[in-house]
């Protein structure tokens, strides 16, 4: 009787379950590793909106919103969220989102940078002018650094991206997470 190479049924069968013990193993210590780049990814993708959102606002001239939606971006409104359900966007000063205005300031998006108040020098006794004696001036508010962390709920890291006065995003920073992420 001649013998014909391969495998028997019991040999297959045997084989997929070893393998099968060994992804069970295996799967369960890689799931951290999916957690964090899931973490990262999305850290990356906030950064790049933020600055797309910005050189928006300064190569149209004009103010670009950015909101933490689920919405198509249409005109000067930019609309973007994590795209794993697990990862946050913490931020204390911007919740909703932020807006940029035509030089790359970064606001807070219920605020505007300047607004006009009245001229504390306004003599009543003239006649008013808007160079020489103007009723109300231009005061600017002051910007101040926003910070956006990224969280993910199965991760005890975040990642930080601030964005300065002058509206430059900075690196993306690592820290421990304190706490829970929501």
């Amino acid at each position: 009787m001649q013998r014909k190479n391969g495998f028997t049924l019991i040999e297959l069968m045997v084989t997929i379950a070893v393998l099968a013990v060994i992804v069970m193993i295996a799967v369960p210590n890689m799931m951290p590793m999916v957690y964090k780049k899931q973490l990262e990814t999305t850290a990356i993708e906030l950064a790049q909106t933020l600055a797309k959102a910005r050189g928006t606002a300064i190569s149209l001239r004009k103010d670009i919103t950015l909101e933490f939606d689920d919405l198509p971006s249409a005109g000067n409104h930019l609309y973007w969220v994590p795209r794993y359900e697990q990862v946050h966007i913490i931020s204390k000063d911007a919740p909703e989102g932020l807006m940029f205005s035509p030089v790359g300031l970064a606001k807070e998006r219920a605020t505007s940078l300047k607004r006009k108040v009245p001229n504390p020098d306004f003599d009543p006794n003239k006649n008013e002018d808007p160079l020489e004696n103007p009723k109300f001036i231009i005061e600017w508010q002051p910007t101040k650094d926003l910070v956006f962390e990224v969280c993910h709920e199965k991760v005890n890291e975040i990642k930080s991206i601030t964005i300065f006065k002058s509206g430059v995003i900075s690196n993306i920073v690592s820290r421990e997470l304190a706490g829970s992420c929501p």
